[in-house]
């Protein structure tokens, strides 16, 4: 009894984490919040395919970095020695130039 019980626990442990892993990934299709200086490199990368060049033309070549999955915008400027603020006007452009062209709703 007591392993059958575990088992199933083991299996709703698995269920619930799949699907907070998903709720994650869906993160920033529905939300209309702006790039902030907390935004994580990977949720910026989700947004759109385009958005890798916009940032590598700012300078940060995040897309093949492992600290991409943590790291803030503000921590990448930090490191890359780029102004945060010249980063999120241009970042938060691009988006909403996106959205306007394609009707996304935002990060």
């Amino acid at each position: 009894m007591t392993k059958y019980l575990v088992l199933f626990l083991i299996i709703v442990a698995i269920a619930l984490i799949a699907y907070w892993m998903g709720a994650r990934s869906e993160k920033g299709k529905n939300d209309t919040m702006p790039v902030t200086p907390d935004t994580t490199i990977h949720d910026i990368l989700s947004y759109d395919e385009d958005v890798s060049a916009e940032l590598e033309r700012l300078g940060l070549h995040c897309s093949g970095c492992p600290s991409a999955v943590s790291e803030t915008l503000e921590q990448a400027c930090t490191v890359h020695n780029i102004t945060l603020d010249e980063a999120l006007l241009k970042l938060n452009d691009f988006i909403n130039e996106k959205e306007k062209n394609n009707g996304n709703q935002g990060i």
